[in-house]
């Protein structure tokens, strides 16, 4: 796992604090090891907080980044993904890519509605 990469388990989720590179190939990694830590501990619902992360992604590497998610098994885990408004696009490309791959994620800049999306089990 990486050493920018924090899991911390918040009773009704577990947060993914990461400060990394904002680019496919460790988002990619990421993704990997988010899989890997909610299979071995259980959790089924992630904020996945990206904000203090560096960089942008082209649309063709929010393409890749969806279709490589989904290269394992899906664990069955809901995730909302908290970016800063230059990491976000308005159309939720990644969010459509990734739920046509039956994934069931949410791409927010607000916490607080992030959090509340995740409290639920609306699609």
């Amino acid at each position: 796992m990486a050493s920018n990469v924090t899991f911390e388990d918040r009773g009704t989720h577990l947060r993914c604090h990461y400060a990394g590179p904002f680019e496919l190939r460790s988002l990619l990694e990421l993704a990997h090891d988010l899989r890997s830590y909610c299979a071995e501990h259980g959790h089924r619902r992630v904020l996945v907080d990206l904000r203090d992360s560096q960089g942008t992604l082209t649309t063709l590497e929010r393409y890749e980044h969806a279709v490589g998610m989904v290269k394992e098994p899906p664990l069955g885990v809901r995730a909302a993904v908290l970016v800063r408004l230059d990491q976000a696009y308005a159309d939720r490309f990644w969010e459509t890519m990734t739920r046509n791959r039956g994934l069931v994620t949410h791409v927010s800049t607000d916490p607080t509605e992030a959090l509340a999306w995740l409290a639920t089990d609306e699609i």
